[in-house]
């Protein structure tokens, strides 16, 4: 086996088959905006799953309505998101073979979540998973993958050679890529969003696929 020194794992998509959970949420969010807005927000979604949902919202009211978005409004936003998500991906399936993948390697090797979710979530989230145990730190939207990833690896002085990174998204892609951390995509099939960004990224659907180059 390929010594690491870390893994690092986003979790919509890759730890929870949650992906939809969020899709379904930006879609209620803004169906009063008519099927032509929903549309462009629900694609741009599943194209940049690991893009926070602050930057989105913003996103999406400058470049599908045509209008600033206050700090007020922004706050409802991603209080009502929040309100429509978190029940429902606590209860997702897990992808498969995740957890025994976790249970595996944990004691082995440290494990972090960097994930897109704000912090309190994601947190909240991976408790009532039972997962926390599992990993060394986790953290979401408080700052970006890449700059998360950087601070992990220089505080715990890992090599990032042999660091991991799965994920299922362009920014996990780029995050892994800026700090030189190996990557595996945890993707549905061939025609993930992130294959049309890279087709030669390294993938698999599931855990249970990774065990060859584990052992």
């Amino acid at each position: 086996m390929i010594h690491y020194d870390a893994f690092f794992f986003d979790f919509d998509g890759v730890l929870a088959d949650s992906v939809e959970v969020k899709t379904r949420a930006f879609a209620t969010l803004f169906e009063g905006y008519g099927e032509k807005v929903v549309y462009q927000v629900i694609e741009h979604h599943r194209r940049h799953g690991g893009m926070s949902r602050k930057e989105k919202f913003c996103y999406y009211y400058k470049n599908y309505l045509g209008a600033e978005i206050t700090d007020q409004k922004l706050t409802d936003l991603c209080q009502k998101f929040s309100q429509l998500v978190v029940n429902e991906v606590i209860r997702s399936p897990e992808i498969e073979g995740a957890e025994k993948f976790l249970k595996k390697w944990y004691n082995k090797i440290p494990c972090f979540i960097i994930s897109a979710a704000p912090d309190k979530e994601i947190k909240e989230i991976a408790g009532q998973r039972g997962l926390t145990l599992y990993f060394k730190v986790i953290v979401g939207s408080s700052d970006s993958k890449q700059n998360h990833l950087k601070n992990l690896i220089k505080k715990y002085d890992f090599n990032p050679a042999y660091c991991l990174f799965f994920g299922d998204a362009e920014s996990d892609y780029r995050a892994a890529k800026a700090c030189f951390v190996n990557f595996i995509g945890i993707l549905p099939g061939p025609d993930a969003p992130l294959l049309k960004i890279d087709s030669k990224v390294k993938w698999v659907k599931h855990f249970h696929e990774l065990k060859s180059k584990f052992e």
